[in-house]
């Protein structure tokens, strides 16, 4: 199990966009791409890419995520926690080449 502490930036940055006041998650992507700074961008960016390679279990960081991103039901959408924020890394890279 992965230790939760407020100050990671992974859990900052998924429980600080994908909580549950949310529209859907697609909405909190787009408002955190068109409204936050480059610079914090590509910081999260080494911070979710560090954490997906990480020797941590699938299922530790799947628990991770679920817990962290609570404006998400992961089962409803039929994809895991992880598989999501892989496609999330992918879109903030694509939105960087962009800029």
């Amino acid at each position: 199990m992965i230790e939760i502490k407020v100050s990671d930036p992974v859990f900052r940055f998924l429980g600080g966009h994908f909580h549950q006041d949310i529209e859907s998650p697609e909405d909190a992507l787009n408002e955190y791409l068109n409204e936050t700074a480059q610079k914090l961008k590509e910081r999260d960016l080494i911070a979710l890419t560090e954490f997906v390679n990480s020797d941590y279990s699938g299922a530790d960081k799947n628990e991770f995520i679920e817990e962290a991103a609570d404006g998400i039901y992961f089962l409803e959408d039929d994809i895991t926690p992880l598989e999501w924020l892989k496609q999330v890394i992918e879109q903030i890279k694509e939105h960087l080449k962009t800029i």
